[in-house]
């Protein structure tokens, strides 16, 4: 677990998106592989705007294979799984609003800036695909204007 926030680590995560994974292969399911970057302004705690944050974030989930994690680079990686692009579009418009929500509070209760960039990709695995080609095409969106606050959601279809 991750210690300020109380959310999976990274490890955790790779580990349980894997064997999501296989599961889908098999199945013919779609999955979505979310990265949530935060960016906010280091002057108040904010350790606390993340903890509130991964709250939202997990009440904004249905279903309880949803995996929620915090890399070690700061980010937040969130797993969907039986998901095709009309729930993907449900999930998100909850975490837009979730998002939002600590936007508003950590301005008012802490008088903090808060942004968050939202990178996803969607598949449905097949043998030609594997989970990590999936990983490198959402994080190279991350490393593209990595604060580019003016395009705060990028939606990958992987095909």
């Amino acid at each position: 677990m991750d210690q300020e926030t109380g959310v999976y680590n990274q490890a955790y995560f790779t580990e349980a998106f894997n064997r999501e994974w296989q599961k889908h292969l098999s199945q013919q399911k779609g999955l979505a592989l979310l990265y949530l970057c935060p960016n906010m302004d280091e002057t108040s705690n904010p350790n606390t705007v993340l903890k509130i944050l991964s709250i939202k974030l997990q009440n904004s989930f249905i279903r309880s294979n949803d995996l929620l994690a915090r890399s070690e680079k700061g980010y937040f990686t969130i797993g969907l799984f039986d998901l095709d692009t009309n729930g993907l579009q449900a999930v998100l418009k909850r975490i837009s609003i979730a998002i939002n929500e600590v936007k508003n509070d950590s301005q008012l209760r802490f008088n903090q800036r808060f942004e968050c960039r939202v990178i996803v990709g969607h598949c449905t695995p097949t043998t030609n695909k594997q989970s990590d080609g999936l990983i490198k095409k959402v994080e190279s969106e991350i490393n593209i204007n990595a604060t580019d606050v003016q395009e705060p959601e990028k939606i990958i279809y992987w095909k």
